[in-house]
C-alpha cells in the first residue's frame, strides 16, 4: 500500500493585530486569565463532542473482514462524494481517473470518453456509499512518543486534532478523525509495550492501523470525518490490539 505522510496538519494562519489605545486598561488578574481560557477549552471540548455524538455512528461488532482498505485517494474521493449527497461532477472526477479524458484536447473525444465512464463513476458512488468501514495504515514512527512508564501507555499523535491523511495519487480529498481526542494515550500488554518501544526507537517500520467508519463529508476542505472504531499497532507482520488510555 502507497502510504501518506504521517501526519499532515490543517494550516491555521494566526493574525495579530496591534492597536494603540489612549485609555489605558487596567490588566486583568494573574488567576483570572487562566480559568477563562480553560472554560473556554472545555466548552469548546464539549461543543466538539456532542457535534461528533450527533454523527451516525458504527457498530463496534462490525467483523475486520468488513473493513475496506484504502490504499488510493480515488477511494476517499468516491466515499467523500458518496457521504456528501451532492451528485458528481463527472468531468472532475474523469480528469483524475481517466488518462485519455485528461489527455485529449479534442472536446468531442472528451465528452464519448466521459459518457462511457460515467455509469463506472456511479458504481463507484454506489460501493462507497454501502462500504463505510475503512481500514487505513499510518506509518508508526513519528506518530508515537516513548513509552510513558508511570501511565503504562505510549502518547500518540496520529489522531489528534487537525490531523488529516491524504494519498499521494489524489491528495485533493482527506480523511480525517472526529473523536481522535480519546487516543491521544494508547496502551498494549507489557510484553508488546517492549517490542514497540524498541522498533520505535530504533527506527524500524511499524503502522498504526486504524479501523474507522466515515461518518460524514466536510464539503469546507474535501475531507472525510470518520470514527474510530479501533485501533492496532502492526510490528513484524502482525497486528497487536490497542486500547485507549484515560489521560
Amino acid at each position: 500500500m502507497k502510504r501518506t505522510l504521517p501526519a499532515l496538519f490543517a494550516a491555521a494562519l494566526i493574525l495579530s493585530a496591534c492597536g494603540k489605545t489612549d485609555t489605558a486598561k487596567p490588566a486583568a488578574s494573574a488567576d483570572a486569565a487562566p480559568v477563562a481560557s480553560n472554560t473556554s477549552e472545555l466548552a469548546a471540548k464539549a461543543q466538539e463532542k456532542a457535534a461528533a455524538a450527533s454523527l451516525p455512528q458504527a457498530d463496534a461488532a462490525t467483523p475486520a473482514s468488513d473493513y475496506v482498505d484504502i490504499t488510493s485517494g480515488n477511494q476517499l474521493m468516491y466515499s467523500y462524494i458518496a457521504l456528501s449527497g451532492v451528485p458528481p461532477d463527472y468531468a472532475a472526477v474523469a480528469q483524475r481517473i481517466s488518462r485519455e479524458y485528461s489527455s485529449t484536447s479534442d472536446a468531442f473525444r472528451k465528452q464519448e470518453v466521459l459518457d462511457a465512464i460515467k455509469p463506472q463513476i456511479d458504481a463507484k458512488v454506489s460501493e462507497a456509499k454501502a462500504k463505510r468501514y475503512l481500514r487505513y495504515q499510518i506509518n508508526g514512527q513519528g506518530a508515537l512518543s516513548p513509552y510513558v512508564m508511570d501511565k503504562a501507555a505510549f502518547p500518540a499523535k496520529f489522531a489528534e486534532a487537525g490531523t488529516y491523511y491524504y494519498m499521494y495519487d489524489n491528495s485533493d480529498y482527506k480523511l480525517g478523525f472526529s473523536n481522535g481526542d480519546g487516543y491521544s494515550l494508547i496502551k498494549v500488554d507489557q510484553d508488546a509495550a517492549r517490542k514497540i518501544e524498541a522498533a520505535r526507537s530504533s527506527y524500524k517500520d511499524f503502522a498504526i492501523v486504524v479501523y474507522a467508519y466515515a461518518q460524514e463529508a466536510d464539503m469546507s476542505s474535501h475531507q472525510i470525518k470518520a470514527q474510530i472504531v479501533k485501533v492496532a499497532i502492526k510490528l513484524n507482520g502482525q497486528e497487536i490490539a490497542v486500547t485507549a488510555a484515560a489521560n
